[in-house]
């Protein structure tokens, strides 16, 4: 769906909602605060850590759920210990000004920058945040963090729905969340899905019912199918998502209008304010207020993501038999399927768009490789709750990206020593030891 239809058919999900946003400098005040005098206040907090060392509460003790359970809590994992601290505090205004009314939304983030040692959770109420949890510094791309705040955020937040947005810098199918004071690792795709199943199970199925990303690049055929039964519905991204993130003062805002709205409301709530935040450099406030209207966004539903797999499964056993007598057909399947911007095209993460690489391929390699491609789009439109894109994208994304880098060095990282750290075939990742995917890429190669 390009930006005009979504303008034109907000449809069942339309939600009435103000759209006029004042306009401050970025460096502007934050709940009276600088990005500088924010720094010296977690500075503070650290020495207090510092003495203790186990965390402690602060301005008061963790809230109580003495008002009953509210219609939302959004718990947002803030891994900015990296370059893109920069974007905390766009973030956190976004939150204090859009968050009006804390009678049925709850906004609690975990905050990790890289230029104070420490990490904070923060409880957003009455134009402010407010630090109710103190920690020494923790390793933000560790599952079990995640996992931690995951239970404290539901524990002591309680709500009938919870999204979980995670923040950071994302690399598809080899994770998110790089934390450089602890080595520039990242949080492994398995290990943060395996979090939030351990995080259901213990609650009697009761999870995470949206799981959004604010990171690039992880709307992947990989990705989806890993959370499929973690939670209930997944936005991301097939391309690179901007500075500002996540559309943060519609959505919550919408929230605070609308708390009765479903998870998949919510979903498709996100997508169509995504696209529509990023068309208008204009009456939205923007870190950078240049056009930035390259946007992918969707919205799937879990429950629907195992039909998906089984499709992209018997898609590659058929390929992997018919690989090697089409090489050709292939090769320009993944270069028209190829949508790259500064994101996906930096010579790493080469994931085109898997809907215009199979349509590519219908009637010209096998009638039985069509049978599996009707499938998957069969499978494919019934977990799409929304799919929304910049206008310039013409039609040529659908959702989900596939692993495809171009040759044999581009998948051994050969030009980027950091990216070796991650192998594809030894990911952990169901789709990948499930399907015959890496056996179609090595075939492609011509080394099997």
């Amino acid at each position: 769906m390009g930006l005009s239809e979504v303008r034109e058919s907000r449809g069942q999900y339309a939600l009435k909602r103000a759209k006029v946003i004042e306009t401050e400098g970025y460096l502007g005040s934050v709940g009276g605060t600088s990005l500088r005098f924010r720094k010296g206040r977690l500075a503070a907090c650290v020495l207090i850590g510092l003495v203790i060392m186990m965390p402690v509460s602060v301005l008061g003790s963790p809230p109580s759920d003495d008002d009953g359970v509210k219609e939302w809590t959004m718990l947002v994992f803030w891994c900015a210990d990296n370059n893109l601290e920069f974007c905390t505090d766009f973030a956190m205004d976004a939150w204090e000004r859009a968050l009006t009314c804390n009678d049925e939304v709850n906004v609690v983030a975990m905050v990790d920058i890289l230029s104070v040692e420490g990490t904070w959770i923060y409880e957003v109420e009455g134009g402010d945040s407010k630090v109710v949890m103190e920690y020494p510094e923790l390793n933000t791309s560790d599952p079990a963090v995640l996992k931690m705040f995951v239970e404290y955020g539901m524990d002591l937040y309680p709500s009938e729905k919870t999204i979980l947005v995670v923040q950071d810098h994302g690399f598809g199918w080899r994770g998110m969340c790089k934390d450089e004071t602890n080595g520039s690792s990242l949080m492994s795709v398995d290990g943060l899905a395996n979090a939030l199943v351990e995080v259901k199970d213990a609650r009697d199925g009761k999870g995470v019912d949206l799981l959004a990303f604010d990171a690039c690049s992880m709307s992947t055929i990989e990705v989806a199918y890993e959370f499929r039964n973690a939670v209930s519905y997944l936005v991301s991204s097939q391309t690179v998502v901007p500075y500002d993130g996540l559309p943060y003062m519609m959505t919550v805002s919408d929230m605070v209008a609308n708390p009765e709205m479903s998870p998949e409301e919510l979903a498709a709530d996100i997508v169509q304010d995504y696209v529509e935040y990023y068309s208008d450099k204009w009456n939205y406030e923007h870190i950078y207020s240049y056009n930035q209207d390259f946007s992918t966004v969707a919205a799937l539903s879990m429950s629907h993501m195992q039909e998906v797999g089984d499709a992209f499964i018997d898609f590659s056993e058929v390929l992997a038999s018919e690989m090697d007598k089409h090489l050709s057909h292939v090769m320009s399947a993944r270069m028209d399927a190829t949508i790259g911007n500064w994101a996906n095209i930096g010579g790493w993460e080469w994931q085109p768009d898997l809907g215009v690489f199979m349509e590519d391929l219908v009637g010209v390699i096998s009638p039985e490789l069509d049978a599996t491609i009707e499938d998957f789009f069969g499978a494919l439109d019934a977990a799409i709750v929304l799919e929304a894109h910049s206008d310039r994208y013409d039609g040529r994304v659908h959702g989900l990206n596939v692993y495809f880098p171009p040759s044999q060095s581009m998948y051994d990282s050969c030009a980027y020593w950091w990216a070796k750290m991650f192998v594809y075939h030894e990911s952990n990742l169901d789709i990948v030891s499930e399907s015959r995917w890496y056996e179609c890429l090595m075939k492609y190669y011509g080394t099997i």
